[in-house]
């Protein structure tokens, strides 16, 4: 048990190196795309485009949604390879009453998606 916990901690992303652009890279590359991420933290896709350069930040509101998109992908990486992160994110739920999980955080339910992926990823270790 006590090498499951210390995996868990070594696989937590760390934030040493991070950058906007790379949070933007790492939800693209698992299938979110530009349109899709800008509907879910409330800006213009022209905006993702900005952070993806580097040329600009989000604002405080925004960088929520984005840095809990961002612990949302990471998580379900510890299950999935890129691909079965984006089908779990694109497909029909039942944790979310048949809905997609994509669509429950364009609603701003972020909440309700970590409480899933958190227990996903615990009974998954």
């Amino acid at each position: 048990m006590e090498t499951k916990t210390k995996e868990r901690v070594a696989s937590t992303p760390s934030t040493a190196g991070a950058s906007y652009a790379l949070v933007v890279e790492r939800i693209r590359d698992v299938g979110v795309s530009s349109a899709e991420l800008a509907e879910i933290v409330g800006v213009g896709e022209r905006q993702v485009q900005h952070w993806a350069a580097g040329s600009s930040r989000p604002s405080a509101g925004t960088r929520e949604h984005l840095v809990d998109l961002y612990y949302v992908v990471n998580q379900l990486e510890e299950i999935y390879k890129p691909e079965g992160v984006e089908i779990w994110l694109h497909s029909r739920n039942r944790l979310f009453g048949g809905q997609r999980p994509i669509e429950v955080l364009r609603r701003g339910e972020f909440g309700v998606v970590i409480n899933a992926v958190e227990s996903l990823t615990h009974g998954a270790m």
